[in-house]
């Protein structure tokens, strides 16, 4: 049984009153219990508020005196997601647009844009961009999802519409928006939409590139208010919504402050949150959906159902690492691989390349992203993982617990006399 099932009501009382006294409750207190404008007027998860908002702060000819840098830090993000082929096909132009060496002209924004027979693009912009004395014409269709899934097949169709226009003197970009955490979009194999062409990117990614940054900007007091409105926009939970469009607690992202104060919120009121999601869960006088959704939480935050499975490997029988944590598989595989000599060029390029091993992906300092670093994806504050031919690696982090599954069967199957033994 949980400890929160047990709680006595004196230590039930002692918490209470350290949580009304706690300065981080007030301040959060203060800030979730006001309404941002879009919530006045009910459209903070209307997808096309947020296409609209896009389209304003995206536009250098707007009075926020960003200039071109949101639309440059748009570039970046769609760089950093790409996938392998697209950067390949790409390279020239990705590789200026990442060291930031190129001009911009003849920007072109347009929101709901209409294709006949094919359907209505949620945020659609055409731009030129200059580098080494080369115009290179750029158009983005995004589409963007707040509260439903793709329908309809809607991005396949504005692939197939836009790549099959006579003109060929457009790159063609496609992007797919949503509200997904960081940590879920990179352990994605692929975009979550039907076109695989397209670069998934998130609204967290929005806010730490780009809005966030723009916020220590030379703006005035009106573009500082409508960016810090539309932040607290996007991190108010939904709720009491009738409307199934929407996800219950649906949070689109979180800035940098709110999610300190959070973290430091759940450390410090962990046993009184867990006790209080019990109490409601095994409430009879609340509404079923309620005591579901409260189940549901605390089946998620509970310790005793975290995975806190810890792994040991073996090599022709012999232990030769014990009890590490998932997070350290991939990290210690390739140390004990690298140990025993068993890393040559074959072996390397599987590590490296293979999309079966995509959530390992070995990469030089130089290929790790500001994202993979923020969220510990890659800790390239510490020694290189692995040396190979001269070149200096890092190890990825984060993984889900299906990508585990597979590797360890990979690696299994790969390595002769590698076994993995799980230690519940």
């Amino acid at each position: 049984m949980n400890d929160f099932e047990n709680i006595k009501i004196e230590e039930l009382r002692t918490l209470i009153r350290k949580f009304n006294n706690d300065e981080n409750v007030n301040q959060l207190e203060n800030y979730y219990h006001s309404k941002s404008f879009p919530e006045i007027l009910g459209a903070s998860r209307k997808e096309l508020v947020h296409s609209s908002f896009l389209a304003w702060i995206l536009n250098e000819k707007e009075s926020h005196q960003l200039l071109d840098f949101p639309i440059r830090k748009l570039l970046e993000l769609i760089v950093i997601y790409s996938n392998d082929s697209q950067n390949q096909r790409n390279k020239n132009l990705f590789d200026s647009i990442i060291v930031s060496d190129y001009s911009i002209s003849d920007l072109y924004i347009e929101t709901e844009r209409v294709e006949k027979g094919v359907g209505r693009i949620d945020l659609y912009i055409e731009i030129t961009i200059q580098t080494n004395g080369k115009n290179n014409r750029l158009r983005l269709i995004i589409e963007n999802k707040v509260g439903t899934k793709e329908h309809s097949d809607q991005t396949t169709k504005y692939f197939n519409h836009y790549e099959n226009f006579k003109e060929k003197e457009f790159i063609n970009l496609y992007v797919f928006l949503t509200p997904i955490s960081s940590l879920d979009l990179m352990e994605l194999q692929e975009p979550e939409c039907s076109c695989k062409e397209y670069t998934q990117v998130n609204y967290q990614s929005i806010v730490d590139f780009m809005l966030e940054p723009a916020l220590k900007r030379n703006i005035n007091n009106k573009t500082e208010f409508i960016i810090k409105e539309y932040l607290q926009s996007l991190s108010q939970p939904t709720i009491d919504k009738d409307d199934d469009e929407y996800k219950q607690g649906l949070i689109m992202a979180l800035g940098t402050d709110e999610r300190n104060l959070l973290t430091k919120f759940w450390e410090k009121n962990q046993k009184l949150i867990l006790a209080s999601l019990y109490a409601i869960s095994s409430d009879p006088e609340q509404e079923k959906d309620v005591r579901d959704s409260a189940s549901s939480a605390l089946s998620n935050l509970s310790n005793s159902n975290k995975d806190r499975s810890l792994y040991s490997i073996k090599y022709n029988g012999t232990v030769e690492i014990e009890k590490i944590k998932k997070s350290d598989i991939g990290y210690s595989t390739v140390k004990l691989l690298e140990n025993k000599n068993l890393i040559d060029s074959e072996l390397f390029e599987f590590l490296r390349a293979d999309k079966s091993c995509s959530f390992l992906l070995l990469k030089t300092i130089d290929e790790v992203t500001d994202t993979e670093t923020k969220y510990r994806k890659y800790r390239i504050n510490s020694e290189p993982e692995l040396i190979f031919e001269g070149e200096e690696y890092f190890v990825a982090r984060n993984w889900g617990i299906n990508n585990i599954d597979r590797f360890l069967k990979k690696m299994t199957k790969r390595i002769n006399g590698i076994e993995y033994i799980t230690h519940e």
